[in-house]
């Protein structure tokens, strides 16, 4: 019991020690205009050394949460096609999940095209994920942005 009590307590001491740390990833936003109404919706992530995020791409169930970057649509944004993802792409074995996973490091980027209606003046979106190094995780983390457009 007393065996127990203390891998439960140790466990605990780490998971608030890593919530109590800056996050390892920096994101900024950003909409860069391609044409008269589209815009491609830009997330970057500065990922500190040592440390990945997962791909939108994996398998469902197969251990860490994957990124996801959604912008909110509405009656006057338009999503046009699947999110890209630009960046240092690595498939490997992760000993932390016991499966070869897909891993993103340094500067990466996820970028989404939209089309907008005249009088909109701002996207807004959400980017969820998760972030790793050699030994330990850090929690699911979710990012709210907006980005003025002109």
């Amino acid at each position: 019991m007393r065996k127990m009590f203390f891998v439960l307590f140790t466990a605990l001491l780490t998971t608030l020690s890593l919530q109590a740390q800056d996050s390892p990833v920096k994101w900024s936003f950003e909409a860069q205009q391609v044409s008269e109404q589209e815009y491609v919706v830009v997330a970057t992530a500065d990922i500190q050394e040592g440390w990945a995020v997962y791909s939108q791409d994996m398998k469902e169930g197969s251990g860490p949460i994957a990124t996801q970057f959604v912008v909110e649509g509405n009656d006057q944004l338009s999503i046009l096609g699947a999110v890209k993802e630009i960046g240092r792409k690595k498939t490997e074995y992760d000993p932390l999940f016991d499966a070869e996973l897909v891993k993103l490091s340094g500067k990466t980027s996820f970028r989404q095209l939209v089309k907008v209606e005249n009088g909109v003046d701002e996207i807004r979106g959400l980017v969820t994920f998760m972030t790793c190094c050699e030994d330990s995780c850090m929690p699911p983390t979710d990012v709210a942005f907006v980005v003025a457009i002109d």
